[in-house]
């Protein structure tokens, strides 16, 4: 059976004592922190209520608060509501709606209480009917935020007095804070995809776009239907002086442009657009052999509009075997 010792030396009874205090102090510690962050905001309230009552001013309009930047934050909004709410609370003076103050300043174009903008205040004022302006600003600092509070005539712009408090980072501000510092979310849309390419390939400058819409095969010939826009702010001949453009199929072979398989004219093969309007070419290319390529590299050589200029277009497969009908010549564009 075990047996149990009781020691009530000294030496035993300090060392409970000593446990028993820090199991206390500990129990209380969320309670101290809440209790000084509510203090700390009733001063900064018995302050403002002692200036604006020693004005013998009655009626409080508060604006947002600020930070050292200049800028609106949520942490300044809050502190702004809470001040109002503790000042309201204690019962000695009124507070306008923070809202219909926000309402009141934009409708008479009031960015800042300063003398340029009396006139503004003083309308505003007389609408929320209230006889002092609070505003506030703010810094971050290790023991809390410091907050300083000024109180405004609106009738006269002067100051009826200023009032600064450190506000410690807990309680409801500690929550806001931890909320304030979360990362953005980012969404991203996995159902999102990239646009399909034109045609089976093309070719862009920054006076043209070059579109291959399709590309038909029969026996030793290959027909390429295009299409062309005109991106510049000109009018623009493309496809002239074509003796250097060829298809090159998937074995090397060269399928080349044939004059007499394609228009003649004073500019060969070539269509004019206007600024910002589309066109349709078909080209017809004939292989030396019974060649029986299936897929295309488009030679362009190019020497108007741009002088001498060299482009490809890879990747060009057959889509049918049987040409469908159709022109030879390039088709003027639709009108738009």
């Amino acid at each position: 059976m075990l047996s149990v010792s009781k020691d009530n030396s000294p030496r035993m009874k300090s060392f409970l004592l000593a446990a028993l205090l820090a199991f206390v102090t500990l129990w209380e510690l969320p309670a101290h922190a809440a209790s000084s962050y509510e203090e700390s905001l009733k001063q900064l309230a018995e302050g403002v209520i002692a200036d604006v009552v020693n004005a013998k001013k009655t009626r409080l309009a508060v604006l947002e608060f600020i930070d050292t930047k200049g800028a609106v934050t949520a942490i300044g909004q809050f502190l702004a509501e809470e001040l109002s709410t503790q000042i309201l609370v204690a019962g000695e003076l009124k507070v306008a709606d923070r809202t219909v103050v926000d309402r009141a300043l934009k409708k008479f174009h009031v960015t800042q209480l300063e003398p340029a903008q009396a006139n503004g205040v003083k309308q505003a004022a007389k609408a929320l009917q209230a006889d002092v302006f609070l505003t506030g600003s703010y810094s971050d600092s290790p023991d809390g935020f410091r907050v300083t509070v000024k109180l405004l005539n609106p009738s006269t712009m002067q100051s009826l007095g200023a009032v600064r408090s450190v506000i410690p980072k807990t309680g409801p501000l500690a929550e806001l804070i931890k909320e304030a510092n979360k990362p953005p979310v980012v969404k991203v849309d996995t159902a999102a995809k990239p646009p399909p390419l034109p045609g089976l390939g093309f070719h862009s400058n920054e006076q043209y776009q070059m579109v291959v819409t399709a590309l038909h095969k029969r026996d030793n010939r290959v027909t390429a239907d295009l299409t062309i826009e005109n991106k510049s702010s000109r009018d623009v001949k493309v496809l002239c002086l074509l003796q250097d453009t060829m298809l090159e199929d998937d074995h090397g072979i060269r399928w080349k442009l044939e004059a007499e398989d394609n228009r003649e004219g004073l500019c060969v093969r070539g269509i004019e657009l206007s600024p910002r309007k589309k066109g349709r070419a078909v080209l017809t290319f004939s292989a030396p052999t019974d060649a029986n390529g299936s897929q295309f590299t488009f030679r362009y050589h190019e020497k108007a509009p741009r002088l001498d200029a060299l482009f490809s277009i890879e990747g060009l497969k057959i889509e049918q075997a049987e040409a469908p009908p159709a022109t030879t010549d390039a088709i003027p564009p639709p009108s738009n």
